[in-house]
């Protein structure tokens, strides 16, 4: 009689029990399913809106500039990526050069160097290029493009097109990387007021900005005269450098390194420096510049001197 109670709890034990784990694991399970309920709704409610920024900040046309959401864009961050051409006795310039950028109320900017001539100590401009990265807190800052090795006689101007095709190429892969692209000589300054006065031009989707500088190069007729003999007690010394240049998008009135493209202005029509198949010359910069202004509208002239041309 005992051993058959004794049998009787035992069974009844295992049975509760067995019904308290059933129910336990249907609540688990119940709990569950609430949740990933939850999930899927609040992914829901976010996806969409993140999906429209994307595409609201990735659609535009290159020839128009249209856009389906203008001040999202406006307000969105643009990435400046810097060209420098670069050969042996500029490569002290680069770090002033470099370091001004960082300072210059720009959102994003990224500098690619290219060696131009067989002269250059390959081993000095890594180092400086390593030095710069350091200071910046930005591991490729700076970065040295190596695309072959520089030529005779053409001005740098064939790696010049090498590192522009390269642009291009990642700008189809990456179009955020890279928007707007400043290309010049290692041996230039800029303004710190540079990125404040561009930046804005830069939002609103304009294709070729050019801005005032000091040219290297003499400009005889801009020389001080003394007034008609009226007597003045200083002395006026004048050889006819250093002058402001007022840019114009004409060959011998326009630098280099005074014009930011728009880099998918740049990309659409696959522009470059060699020019109705002849060789470079001195004056293919300023080639290069009329044939980009001749395909836009969308131009603007910045009466600012943001550049000096050492």
């Amino acid at each position: 009689m005992r051993l058959a109670s004794l049998l009787k709890y035992k069974w009844c034990s295992t049975h509760n029990g067995y019904f308290i784990r059933r129910a336990m694991w249907t609540m688990s399970l119940f709990l569950s399913i609430v949740v990933v309920l939850c999930f899927q709704k609040l992914i829901a409610f976010f996806q969409p809106q993140t999906s429209n920024i994307f595409t609201e900040a990735m659609h535009y046309d290159h020839r128009n500039n249209a856009t389906n959401n203008s001040s999202l864009l406006h307000s969105a961050p643009i990435a400046l990526c810097v060209l420098v051409r670069i050969y042996g006795p500029q490569v002290p310039y680069l770090t002033a050069f470099a370091l001004g950028f960082l300072h210059n109320s720009f959102d994003y900017v990224q500098i690619y160097v290219i060696n131009t001539h067989r002269s250059t100590d390959n081993q000095l401009l890594s180092r400086t290029i390593d030095v710069i990265n350091r200071i910046a807190l930005r591991a490729n800052y700076i970065t040295l493009l190596n695309l072959g090795k520089p030529l005779d006689n053409d001005y740098g101007y064939t790696l010049t097109d090498h590192a522009l095709n390269y642009l291009y190429n990642q700008y189809e892969r990456s179009p955020l990387m890279c928007q707007v692209i400043i290309i010049t000589n290692g041996d230039t300054l800029y303004s710190r007021h540079l990125g404040s006065k561009i930046l804005p031009l830069m939002k609103a989707k304009k294709d070729i900005i050019a801005w005032d500088f000091v040219t290297r190069y003499p400009q005889p007729y801009l020389i001080e005269r003394m007034n008609g003999g009226t007597p003045f007690n200083y002395e006026v010394s004048d050889d006819g450098t250093a002058k402001h240049m007022e840019v114009s998008l004409e060959t011998g009135r326009v630098d280099l390194g005074a014009i930011a493209y728009r880099l998918p202005f740049l990309n659409h029509y696959r522009l470059n420096f060699s020019y109705s198949n002849r060789p470079y010359i001195p004056e293919s910069d300023g080639l290069f510049i009329e044939k980009a202004s001749r395909l836009t509208n969308t131009t603007v002239l910045v009466r600012q001197i943001l550049y000096i041309h050492q």
